[in-house]
């Protein structure tokens, strides 16, 4: 990703593995991994932990008591959640370096296999004029990989103790980035508008995003302030290395660091359920000239509830599931992909999308709702760790497409069209629903052997499909494997109600103040509207009953359609205020009219302590 990305290119036979596959990729069952590999171990020592800047001046001391106080497993989280944050550079870090330098990808190990120690006691301290409750921590990890591939990810690594350090800047509470610093530290490039929210940001975490429009970075918002400078500004940033190191193998390291085992000749795809379960409902407003609307994302415009989620895939295969060149920017003559017409160009987006990857489904209440989704297929995270899972992929943009094996492929709940259109499902009572993620529905991804010719070239078939202007679509020939598809489909049981998003669900990630997208109430009769003229000055003056903890109070905007508020996050809201003993009096420009049914006029009151956990009673009058 970033402007840095280096471009690859490649003629003739560039589809589906067609060497590797070739090589071996029948039937058969899984191979033994071989008898030695490489081990590389990884320590960042780091500090982090919870901004009091936020809240009321006489809360802080108890909300630091509290938190010091809690245990050692709620530290340990708050430091996994830091780390990750080091995902985006390590899985692209080819791109953050010249050509010349030859460096490679350097993931750590899957997060099941980090061992956080804390050193030393919590404690308030003071960073930069900023406010926070801090621990000293350390992350271990060990990465296991085939013999050649530390020497690819950096020659530093080629030998038994040579070693790199990595640098990183990151924030020192890494909850509620978006929220504090905007899009300062959010890496869009090659993805769409609107895909970066504040539950996602370890996916875009850029510490070397710049301010302005060159930067490289950002497609939504351009700010101007960088990363480091918005860290600094809000929050307070450490710098801190992580540190590779080449050690000696061991075959009992070995044993307790590998995840996963080298699966069956050839590539085979797997959906990974676990991202199923990580979901949650938004309220959007679709206009005409939205692109989901243009893509099919939505079943309607106007205001709109969408089930979110992640679908995330992994080849637990032996080898690459190879796609190749496919022309993703129009800046090079057609590709062979390009001239069967298997990547479809959206204008909206002006870029090309895979057609074909996954198909979702919602089974609600007898109704059957779905969205076949179009993604680049990309490696972007590496779940093995074995010794038949290399460190290093050419799959690290959507212009030349892959899963090394081993790796996997994410779309995070977040992301653009990445959803389904749930907003006719419950009206009235709560429904149970079945959500379903089908991988490969219509079998252009070769879970098998490719059919070659005899030059080595992909045979093509006509899969029936066809392009907006009527060309047929060529599905490359497959010899796929028995039981194919045995893993390419994963479900989850799931209840929808009424109204709501996530921003009236618990708080589950130890998220505090006035600024979090979570933990609202609504009251019985959900959420109180108050009455407006459009496009005028609505005064509210909201106040705590006497004697209750400090509230956070937010003005969202109301769905004539849906007949209440949509509860709204924090960078949406119309109004945001922190009510601490005394009324306090709030400023909210009057919604105006977005299409003949929103018609503004209306505004929707919600609430929240400002610490979860807390019962607060809010009242707002108009003035």
């Amino acid at each position: 990703m970033r402007g840095s990305m280096r471009r690859r290119t490649s003629d003739g036979a560039t589809l589906l593995a067609l060497a590797a596959l070739a090589a071996g990729c029948g039937d058969g069952g899984t191979t033994e991994p071989p008898l030695s590999g490489a081990l590389v171990s990884a320590r960042i020592e780091g500090r982090v932990g919870y901004l009091l800047d936020e809240l009321p001046s006489d809360l802080r001391e108890r909300v630091a008591e509290q938190l010091i106080a809690q245990p050692e497993a709620a530290w340990q989280d708050r430091a996994r959640a830091q780390v990750a944050l080091t995902g985006y550079r390590l899985a692209f870090r080819d791109a953050f370096y010249e050509e010349e330098e030859a460096k490679g990808q350097l993931p750590l190990p899957p997060a099941e296999k980090w061992q956080v120690s804390l050193l030393g006691n919590p404690a308030r301290v003071q960073v930069l004029d900023h406010d926070l409750v801090l621990v000293d921590y350390a992350l271990d990890s060990t990465l296991l990989t085939d013999a050649e591939s530390p020497e690819a990810s950096d020659p530093a690594l080629a030998k038994v103790g040579g070693s790199w350090d990595e640098p990183f800047v990151l924030p020192l509470d890494p909850e509620l980035l978006l929220q504090r610093t905007g899009y300062a530290c959010m890496d869009e490039d090659q993805f769409p508008p609107n895909s970066v929210d504040g539950e996602n940001v370890a996916t875009f975490y850029d510490q070397d995003c710049e301010g302005g429009e060159d930067s490289g970075c950002h497609i939504t918002e351009t700010p101007d302030e960088s990363c480091v400078e918005a860290l600094d500004r809000t929050i307070g940033s450490l710098s801190a290395d992580l540190h590779f190191e080449r050690i000696a193998w061991d075959p009992g390291l070995a044993e307790q660091a590998r995840v996963g085992d080298a699966g069956r000749a050839g590539a085979d795809l797997e959906v990974i359920g676990e991202g199923l379960d990580n979901r949650r409902i938004i309220y959007r407003y679709i206009g005409a000239d939205s692109c989901a609307m243009a893509e099919n994302c939505v079943s309607g415009l106007g205001w709109r509830r969408l089930l979110q989620f992640d679908a995330s895939i992994k080849n637990v295969g032996k080898d690459a599931l190879h796609i190749g060149d496919v022309n993703y920017f129009l800046d090079a003559p057609d590709t062979l992909l390009a001239s069967h017409n298997i990547f479809v160009y959206s204008a909206c987006h002006e870029h090309y999308h895979f057609a074909h990857y996954g198909a979702f489904e919602l089974d609600a209440g007898g109704a059957t709702l779905g969205n076949k989704q179009a993604f680049c297929v990309q490696s972007t995270a590496r779940y093995a760790n074995n010794e038949t899972s290399p460190l290093t992929h050419p799959y690290g943009s959507c212009d030349y497409q892959g899963i090394q094996a081993g790796w996997g492929d994410d779309y995070g709940a977040g992301i653009e069209c990445q959803w389904v259109d749930v907003s006719d499902v419950a009206p009235s009572t709560p429904v149970s629903a079945q959500l379903d993620f089908k991988l490969n529905p219509d079998q252009f991804l070769c879970e098998g052997s490719p059919v070659l010719d005899a030059d080595g070239e992909p045979v093509f078939e006509d899969s029936g499909f066809r392009t907006g202007t009527g060309l047929s679509v060529d599905r490359p020939e497959c010899k796929f494997r028995a039981n194919w598809d045995a893993n390419n489909e994963d479900s989850r049981s799931l209840t929808i109600y009424p109204t709501g998003s996530f921003v009236t669900d618990p708080c589950t990630r130890g998220q505090i103040g006035p600024v979090r997208d979570c933990g609202f109430e609504t009251g019985a009769g959900g959420p109180p509207r108050l009455d407006c003229t459009p496009g005028s000055t609505l005064n509210l003056r909201c106040s705590i009953l006497s004697g209750t903890a400090p509230a956070i109070v937010r003005v969202c905007e109301y769905s004539e359609k849906w007949q209440t508020g949509v509860a709204c996050v924090y960078r949406d809201a119309l109004a945001n205020g922190l009510i601490d003993g005394d009324a306090v009096d709030l400023e909210v420009t009057c919604p105006e009219a977005r299409d003949a049914i929103e018609v503004g006029g209306h505004v929707a009151l919600y609430s929240a302590p400002a610490l979860p956990g807390d019962e607060v009673e809010v009242s707002c009058a108009v003035q």
